[in-house]
């Protein structure tokens, strides 16, 4: 009996230190040293810290070709790389597989990890909160800079998500203001996050005229005529890039929790008017 007593604790101790092992693996965040001066970085990496109870930071001054030996020397299970030039370096390395990507834009079939893009079916979901009137949510942008990933949703909302790209800059810039002719005040407009000044100032000059919503995943429009600004809590993205660590197959992800910002402004001027506890959901309000 003692002896099958003594059998049964030996085995649930290896299987107790092998589930510990397995929940809580070596994390190794790497980021650039310059990084440290954008306020997202730290967010991020306070998230990933959130969810990690073993994880060591690594500041890249740029030396790519040490990335693999510092890396050994942490005995690294998992890495989180923030940054697109520290995820292009990883990934020439024979760590790529256990890398998960952070803080840059990129698709599943380049990267494993969290991607910047909004999640659509995260967004309309807010934004038939936040603009119950508006029914019809356009979204422009360029097939290789997507700030919004478009995915179907077999759920009934009643909002309707519509993408249309161009294949350029160029090309998304005509897509624009085509649709600033045919849009109505009962419509929103998502415009390019990476869209000109110079255009940006003709287009909201055009939106203000119209009254015509426009919208962005670029927080800077927002004092250039956007009403609301949509974009990544970036604690939560740490956490979500967290949570991955423990997925034993490469998996990308958007981003889950979105914040939102708004110009008061621009309300007043499309007479607007937000119930409190709405308005008291931005994270952010301007003017």
């Amino acid at each position: 009996m003692r002896k099958e007593i003594y059998n049964l604790l030996k085995s649930s101790i290896i299987f107790f230190s092998c589930s510990t092992f397995a929940k809580d693996p070596q994390v190794v965040i790497v980021y650039s040293a310059e990084a440290l001066g954008n306020p997202a970085y730290a967010q991020v990496i306070a998230g990933i810290e959130h969810m990690n109870s073993h994880v060591q930071r690594i500041e890249s001054t740029g030396d790519n070709n040490n990335i693999s030996s510092i890396l050994d020397a942490t005995h690294a299970d998992r890495v989180i790389a923030l940054g697109k030039g520290i995820v292009e370096n990883i990934y020439r390395t024979e760590y790529r597989e256990r890398t998960l990507a952070g803080l840059m834009y990129f698709n599943p079939a380049e990267y494993s990890g969290v991607g910047l893009a909004l999640d659509n079916r995260v967004l309309v979901e807010h934004l038939a909160r936040l603009l119950p009137s508006v029914k019809h949510f356009f979204v422009v942008q360029q097939p290789h800079f997507q700030t919004i990933d478009y995915v179907p949703n077999n759920l009934k909302s009643s909002a309707v998500i519509e993408i249309r790209e161009g294949v350029d800059s160029l090309d998304t810039i005509r897509v624009l203001g085509r649709l600033l002719d045919e849009a109505t005040s009962a419509d929103a407009i998502f415009i390019p996050a990476n869209l000109p000044k110079n255009i940006l100032y003709e287009v909201a000059k055009v939106a203000w005229d119209k009254k015509i919503i426009l919208l962005s995943t670029n927080l800077s429009h927002l004092e250039n005529g956007a009403l609301i600004a949509a974009y990544p809590d970036d604690f939560a993205l740490g956490e979500q890039l967290g949570r991955l660590v423990s997925r034993p197959s490469p998996v990308y992800e958007n981003i889950k929790v979105i914040k939102f910002a708004l110009n008061r402004r621009v309300a007043q001027h499309l007479a607007i008017e937000f119930d409190p506890i709405v308005l008291d959901s931005f994270a952010l309000k301007i003017k």
